[in-house]
């Protein structure tokens, strides 16, 4: 699996302690690869991938302090994002080949360069922090919303976060709903 993760996680010590033995396979010090513990942890407990991201997410939701916990896991065959809270924006993009314009997909922002020459001739799913091109399509997630995206390029998704944060931190100079640049660390 690959895993990233966009967001602040706080209470690392409590976090680890539910990491259990699995912090064995912790290398580092972030509270991503904790997170990523977590998840791969719950996976494992209920052999289910949307089972472990549920239980992985809701525990963190309702005993760490948090400031965003989106993120996009892969697997050989599939794709997950995960946004929760509002604080920090997630979208996906089912998008067909050439996106509708019979182009690749190129974006370049102040913080951000993209450029994947060919999605003009193949179609994809694109998971993003911010729209990257002016195809028509793109969708917020929505707060607690698990996309699972499969290698057909079939999409599902619901909500397995419905309630606030039972910790919410607010990082200084972020504003809810944008990505603060400079603030995924903890």
């Amino acid at each position: 699996m690959l895993f990233a993760h966009n967001g602040v996680i706080r209470d690392l010590e409590a976090l680890e302690a539910q990491v259990g033995r699995d912090m064995r396979f912790v290398g580092g010090d972030t509270d991503s690869e904790r997170y990523f513990a977590l998840i791969a942890k719950e996976i494992r407990t209920r052999s289910s991938i949307g089972a472990g991201i549920s239980a992985a997410v809701g525990w963190i939701a309702r005993n760490l302090p948090l400031y965003s916990i989106n993120f996009v896991l892969a697997t050989a065959d599939e794709l997950w994002a995960f946004r929760y809270p509002e604080t920090d924006r997630l979208f996906v993009l089912e998008r067909e080949a050439g996106g509708g314009y019979g182009r690749d997909l190129h974006h370049v922002s102040g913080a951000l360069r993209v450029h994947v020459p060919d999605l003009h001739r193949h179609p994809a799913v694109v998971v993003a922090s911010e729209p990257l091109d002016d195809t028509p399509g793109w969708r917020p997630l929505e707060s607690g919303e698990l996309v699972r995206v499969r290698s057909d390029l079939s999409i599902r998704s619901s909500i397995v976060v419905d309630s606030p944060p039972a910790k919410p931190i607010r990082l200084a100079g972020s504003t809810a709903g944008r990505s603060s640049p400079g603030s995924t660390r903890s």
